[in-house]
């Protein structure tokens, strides 16, 4: 690794990438937009399945329970503060939700214009012959760059971050809050903290942390590459994370 390299990270000075103009959708737990590492909230949706079964999505709704989406919103807009970020809760009463009902929150997002999909999530089984596989292929086909995380737990594996059209990540425990490492043809190729902002009075140990926030740092890192090359595919994305931090 290049260790001279970092990642962008808070507050950025005239002409540097923030991530301007790139529309980051977070498919989470929801986001809290007054929390102070957040700020604002662009929009958003809750994705859910209706007693009966019918799958439905409530525009706005998006308010945070368990303050899981918030905290990775709150690293995405650390690494990119210009972004602008949309909230789409599939979580509520705790962090599960049904495959479903996630493809169909990756649906909303594609439709609503995403650049980048941040899903610090995993699903343990295989879905390569689910929707969610070709809706995978399709987001990369459409210019959108979906980032996922590793489930955690040694294993360090998980869909839909094993996917091929998805920068997959594992958080690395080595690495400092700005340090990442790519390696090139790995499944699983951006390695990064695995921790959170840090929160006044909180120790950081009886905060979320894992796979999930590393995922969002390069959901944010993504979106500062987009702002300086916004027609870049995501194979061009690749290229750059391989040159600047392989």
């Amino acid at each position: 690794m290049k260790e001279n390299r970092f990642i962008p990270w808070g507050a950025r000075g005239n002409g540097e990438p923030a991530g301007r103009g790139i529309s980051v959708f977070v498919i989470d737990s929801g986001v809290n937009p007054s929390h102070s590492h957040v700020q604002e909230v662009s929009g958003g949706a809750r994705v859910f399945r209706e007693p009966g079964g019918e799958i439905r999505c409530v525009e706005g709704d998006f308010q945070d329970n368990l303050g899981h989406g918030t905290a990775i919103t709150a690293v995405i807009r650390h690494v990119a503060p210009a972004s602008r970020i949309f909230a789409i809760k599939i979580f509520s009463a705790s962090l599960h939700a049904t495959v479903d009902v996630l493809e169909a929150a990756m649906t909303y997002a594609m439709k609503a214009r995403a650049r980048v999909i941040n899903l610090s999530l995993g699903v343990g089984q295989d879905v390569t012959s689910r929707p969610i596989s070709s809706l995978c292929s399709r987001a990369a086909d459409e210019g959108i760059v979906l980032v996922a995380s590793a489930r955690n737990g040694s294993a360090r594996s998980g869909f839909p971050a094993l996917l091929p059209e998805v920068i997959g990540v594992a958080a690395d425990g080595r690495l400092g809050e700005r340090s990442l490492r790519y390696l090139a043809g790995e499944a699983l190729e951006c390695r990064a903290s695995g921790w959170p902002r840090e929160l006044p009075g909180l120790p950081r140990e009886r905060n979320f942390r894992g796979n999930s926030f590393a995922a969002a740092r390069v959901s944010g890192l993504v979106s500062c590459i987009l702002e300086s090359r916004p027609a870049a595919s995501l194979d061009d994305v690749r290229r750059i994370l391989e040159e600047r931090y392989g």
